[in-house]
């Protein structure tokens, strides 16, 4: 067994230790306990919070290289519009050296677990050897074409149809009920702008004329919210739902009642000016929420402390250790990854970080977030992936 010390060790779901040690058999953790509990030589991070690597429950890791190309001018139906005009322009090499930068970026800033949308299937082959551990899930768009075929769906994670605006109930049917009989994650981005509150609600505005020009099917909108329409599709059970800014009245009953849960990407949000993300009202219903970085085109680093300060800062009355969670253990759990990542208690992965910290122990998850030093140190399924020590 291989032992590691620290400052304090942050298992998440369990208290804080001082003076911790994190014991690794393999790719998995054997012990979590103070150094006085440990008698073996042992490898000193020095004055560091040992913790889990950050889990980033939604990415676009193809887009990184797309970061500052794509300015936000005030349409949501626009900027998608200018991103499919790049994507025209892109090779897959261009996509390649773009992933890439985004598995560098992940690991250097913390992250051990990422969820990233494959534009294309031959994304996952991008993402083969990566240094973190990617749950690849394919998305899928049908409003133009068909999507994938179902050939390759096994290969996923899981599955992404694209959102509501792009994929036909169709669609969603059949990748709902292929990720449930096989455990796979059922994923989409929802009630993601007002635009697309006014499509569904009103069979209005921007991006209802942008999909009305590509020769999509006006018979669904007007009809209520894009969640509803899920809903009544029969395939909010389990979901992941990306974003969730622009609910109607009773969308965070309906996603708890489904058990779905939620993943706020707090600068990207800040990226498109949404309305306020309605986190108040989706905790109060029951509905887990966790973070993400979404894709560097929206204005983001993929650093996921940049994040949880981010939603921090526009939530003042949530605890820094409950935005730690929600960038680990609670991400874990809506990626089907329940203690096996995002903690670390025994049988878990060894998945850890090492993040300097200086102060008092009660100040160790406002440390890890704020704190302005580089991740020292970074372990995925028990090998060092970055170090800096």
């Amino acid at each position: 067994m291989f032992l590691y010390r620290a400052k304090y060790v942050l298992p998440i779901a369990s208290p804080l230790i001082e003076d911790g040690v994190v014991g690794v058999e393999g790719d998995r953790i054997a012990a979590v306990g103070r150094r006085a509990d440990f008698n073996e030589p042992m490898t000193d991070l020095g004055e560091r919070v040992l913790l889990p690597g950050f889990v980033n429950a939604h990415c676009h890791l193809d887009y990184t290289n797309m970061a500052g190309k794509l300015p936000f001018k005030g349409s949501f139906a626009d900027w998608i519009a200018d991103m499919v005009v790049m994507k025209r322009k892109w090779w897959t090499s261009d996509y390649a050296a773009s992933a890439k930068a985004g598995l560098a970026a992940l690991v250097q800033s913390g992250t051990t677990t990422v969820c990233d949308i494959a534009a294309s299937p031959s994304n996952l082959d991008m993402v083969a050897n990566a240094p973190v551990r990617v749950l690849s899930c394919l998305e899928l768009i049908d409003v133009a074409g068909k999507a994938a075929a179902e050939k390759f769906w096994d290969r996923c994670a899981g599955l992404s149809p694209h959102a509501p605006f792009t994929a036909s109930e169709e669609l969603y049917r059949n990748v709902h009920s292929f990720c449930r009989q096989r455990g796979k994650i059922f994923t989409t981005h929802i009630a993601e702008s007002n635009e697309e509150a006014a499509m569904f609600e009103r069979a209005e505005g921007p991006l209802y004329e942008l999909l009305a020009v590509l020769g999509r099917s006006p018979e669904d909108c007007g009809r209520g919210s894009s969640v509803a329409w899920l809903d009544g599709c029969g395939v909010l059970e389990g979901m992941l739902a990306i974003h969730a800014n622009c609910l109607s009245d009773d969308d965070a009953a309906r996603l708890a009642r489904a058990r779905a849960a939620v993943v706020h990407c707090p600068s990207s949000h800040r990226f498109y000016s949404h309305p306020p993300f309605p986190f108040d009202r989706l905790r109060a219903a029951g509905v887990p929420v966790c973070l993400g970085s979404d894709s560097a085109a929206s204005g983001t680093t993929l650093d996921m402390r940049a994040e949880m300060r981010e939603f921090l800062a526009a939530f003042s009355s949530v605890r820094p250790a409950e935005a730690l969670a929600m960038a680990t253990m609670t991400a874990a759990k809506a990626l089907n990854q329940p203690g096996l990542t995002g903690i670390l208690t025994a049988g878990s992965r060894a998945d850890m970080i090492a993040v300097p910290v200086a102060g008092a122990a009660r100040e160790a998850a406002e440390a890890v977030i704020a704190g302005s030093e580089t991740v020292s140190w970074v372990m995925v399924d028990g090998k060092v992936a970055h170090n800096e020590l």
